[in-house]
């Protein structure tokens, strides 16, 4: 059995990011594939969740923030959820201009909502493409990001 909400969302990212308005597929109708692969009830409403929480997150554009000489402090929760590597990507993605620091507080939001007791670079890998596709005018980001999820870019802390 699959027992994470994160498997349950990457399982629906990977399996339905190409599904058009044209093929809309009623809730029930996924959550009965959902179980037929084996997630539980539970991790699969708790994902239903997360994406409704996702969806209601701000789309709206904000200014640029290059230049900025702000670094961002993790509360001890978070230091203690985010492994450093992760810590470590978070930091990249905002620097390489990826993310912005709005959308850093989105994905570490979202992160911190999977409940998984260790969060990987994986887990924001993760987080910050379904955050990315989420947001609108962040098309360009969003395949950079791809890239990292989908290629075979390493990333390795230094």
């Amino acid at each position: 059995m699959k027992e994470t909400i994160f498997e349950v969302l990457v399982y629906l990212f990977e399996h339905y990011i190409d599904v058009g308005d044209e093929k809309v597929i009623e809730q029930g109708a996924l959550k009965t594939e959902l179980l037929e692969a084996g997630f539980t009830d539970n991790y699969v409403d708790r994902a239903f969740d997360w994406m409704d929480e996702l969806t209601a997150l701000p789309t709206t554009e904000v200014e640029n923030y290059v230049g900025l000489t702000a670094i961002r402090i993790h509360s001890p929760e978070e230091r203690l959820r985010f492994d450093v590597d992760a810590q470590g990507f978070l930091l990249f993605l905002e620097q390489a201009g990826i993310i912005d620091s709005t959308r850093r507080e989105l994905i570490i939001d979202r992160a911190m909502a999977l409940g998984d007791a260790i969060l990987t670079v994986d887990h924001i890998k993760w987080v910050a493409l379904m955050v990315l596709f989420s947001q609108s005018g962040m098309e360009g980001h969003y395949s950079q990001m791809e890239e990292l999820v989908y290629g075979d870019i390493p990333f390795e802390l230094h």
